[in-house]
């Protein structure tokens, strides 16, 4: 039986049981998709919502869906976790991680100036443009992976400004290798973790955070953790670092 695929529908396009699936999405289901009245899809509104529904009609610029249920939050932890992930000169890699970020059940990307970011001095130097481009790649992996809460992406923002507004995060750590600073190891310290409703894990550039931004975020009270002491890329260490944290969270729910 094939996947299900999904697609993404304004919340407001959703009424009385129907919903309308119209613009990129309608060219995506009928021109790319190939999808024929009668078959199944998923509807995704951003929020949490998934819906099943049945494809009743296609015209020239809509396609009307048939609701057969409703899901919310599924596969979501109640956490709330967010990556403060530096922007990177290869910006390829950086979408890369937007995307798997993503499909790992990110709730909110931070991407981050930092020192040694090469492609922006301040968030004056990337464009609405590319800020697009991002939204679009995670509105992407969430349809990829059958998610149905799309995180929430950020304005990019200095380290400075970003230490100043990271107080609502009940934890928050940086991740960093350099022997100037005491720091646990990630597994050790998700393990002694109680019970928390938010995370902020922080995540360098190539070359990592400089010691005065590591000295900066510990006075501000972010942990120091490491990864281990290999030399992973930015973008892997995001990555492996999320998935290794929200495969705890699952597991802790599924244990509840």
């Amino acid at each position: 039986m094939p996947v299900m695929e999904s697609f993404y529908i304004e919340p407001g396009n959703i009424k009385n049981g129907f919903g309308k699936v119209v613009g990129d999405e309608f060219f995506h289901l009928v021109r790319v998709s190939r999808k024929r009245k009668g078959e199944l899809i998923y509807l995704f509104d951003g929020t949490g919502k998934i819906y099943t529904a049945r494809i009743v009609d296609i015209g020239r610029d809509k396609a009307e869906c048939e609701i057969i249920s409703e899901d919310f939050m599924r596969g979501e932890v109640d956490e709330n976790v967010a990556i403060a992930q530096a922007i990177l000169k290869n910006l390829e890699r950086f979408e890369f991680a937007l995307e798997k970020l993503t499909e790992l059940g990110v709730k909110h990307i931070i991407p981050l100036i930092t020192e040694r970011v090469v492609p922006a001095k301040s968030p004056k130097d990337i464009s609405r443009n590319k800020i697009e481009r991002w939204k679009k790649i995670i509105l992407s992996a969430c349809k990829q992976s059958n998610r149905a809460l799309i995180p929430e992406l950020s304005e990019p923002i200095s380290f400075e400004s970003f230490i100043l507004t990271s107080e609502m995060y009940e934890k928050k750590i940086i991740l960093h290798e350099g022997a100037n600073f005491k720091s646990s190891l990630f597994y050790d310290y998700i393990g002694q973790l109680g019970d928390i409703s938010s995370i902020l894990i922080a995540v360098g550039p190539e070359g990592g955070f400089t010691d005065e931004e590591v000295e900066l975020a510990v006075k501000s009270g972010f942990d120091v953790v490491s990864l281990g002491e290999r030399r992973l890329r930015s973008e892997t260490a995001s990555i492996i670092g999320l998935g290794i944290f929200m495969q705890f969270l699952i597991s802790k729910k599924s244990n509840k």
